[in-house]
């Protein structure tokens, strides 16, 4: 039997870990081509924003044991429910496109010296098959196994970034016209859905008092960090950052013990590539999910193997067209995650009050 029980511990590291890990791709390249040496603000008011939803749900969560989709179900009808559940399923399908293809993209780049064939990249899917019909709770312990990986890595290549770096480049500060930052903000938009996770982690943890705070301030900080490596890798690159691609792989490329003993710094980047692969694969363990609350029927293998024939057949439709799946990203799916991650935190509110807290204490 898959198991969907999560503690508020692993909830916070998945916050945190995960949503941070997923960013540091692409997201602070684009940042530095949109807002130039403000590629940071853009970080922070998405952060903000989505932090606000990840807190309103776990405001709900303390209202109702219920999981949304029990909530749909109460207040709407279980074919309503069904529908909505269909509709996640889809959108996390869409969430996995962009950082699978960076991914892709990464480890062509960052550990081949030439391209590689497509067939490379495929042994993900076999990772992906399994894990994504774990179930929930798989997730939520794999979070914590990533949790000291992570911060590991993450601050090793920081630290090597941080001696080689002149801050004076990120000044002076908003010199770039309102218009430009807001269109960084929608830009990223699509890569903070906090909100949609924690809508499907509602139900599966059991609530304490305080544990908002814990759960919004683990998304606020993996914001932050996201935001704090933008810094340093502009620090950096300076006006170059917008041609250099997979900054966290890049930002420790000038340290003086590197042209001494070579590229060590890779060590950190594989290890640190863990983590960034189990935040992709949430998207695919998400759907699933969906799925089996959508059906009543626990065909995990059989949703896992779909989802990822979807997903293998995107990656042969976009592959050598990377450039296109960012515009799609940024262009289309922020709209999608404006429905899912903000518009529906507000749903779970109304539809509780319309009629799943009525019929919970009947």
């Amino acid at each position: 039997m898959i198991k969907n029980n999560l503690s508020v511990r692993q909830i916070c590291v998945i916050m945190c870990v995960f949503n941070a890990a997923i960013k540091l791709m692409l997201y602070p390249t684009t940042m530095a081509a949109a807002c130039g040496n403000a590629l940071w603000l853009p970080v922070v008011v998405d952060t903000a924003l989505q932090t606000a939803c990840v807190w309103a749900v776990c405001m709900l969560c303390s209202k109702t044991d219920k999981t949304f989709f029990e909530l749909l179900s109460a207040a709407a009808g279980k074919w309503t429910a069904r529908i909505v559940f269909v509709l996640f399923a889809i959108y996390f399908v869409l969430c996995t496109v962009v950082p699978m293809t960076e991914q892709q993209a990464m480890v062509h780049e960052v550990f081949y010296d030439t391209i590689p064939s497509l067939l490379v990249f495929l042994p993900f899917f076999f990772f992906a098959v399994y894990a994504g019909g774990r179930g929930l709770t798989n997730a939520g312990r794999t979070a914590e196994v990533c949790l000291p990986i992570f911060i590991v890595t993450a601050a090793t290549l920081v630290i090597m970034g941080l001696v080689e770096c002149d801050f004076s480049a990120l000044l002076p500060f908003l010199r770039q016209p309102f218009s430009q930052l807001v269109s960084g903000c929608a830009g990223g938009f699509f890569r903070f859905n906090e909100g949609a996770l924690m809508l499907l982690f509602m139900g599966n943890f059991k609530y304490k008092k305080g544990d908002a705070a814990k759960i919004s301030l683990s998304c606020a900080i993996g914001g932050l960090i996201v935001a704090a490596v933008c810094a340093v890798f502009y620090a950096v690159y300076s006006d170059l950052a917008s041609q250099q691609y997979f900054a966290i792989t890049k930002i420790s490329i000038f340290f003086s013990a590197i042209s001494l003993i070579g590229r060590t710094d890779l060590i950190a980047v594989y290890a640190l590539d863990i983590a960034m692969l189990f935040a992709i694969v949430l998207n695919v363990q998400l759907a699933v999910y969906c799925l089996v609350k959508a059906t009543g029927r626990q065909w995990h293998p059989a949703f896992t193997v779909g989802v990822n024939a979807v997903l293998i057949a995107i990656t042969f439709v976009l592959n050598n067209k990377f450039a296109l799946a960012q515009v799609m990203g940024s262009r289309y799916m922020g709209w999608i995650t404006l429905a899912f991650a903000y518009v529906m935190p507000a749903v779970g509110w109304i539809v509780y009050a319309a009629g799943g807290k009525k019929r919970e204490k009947n």
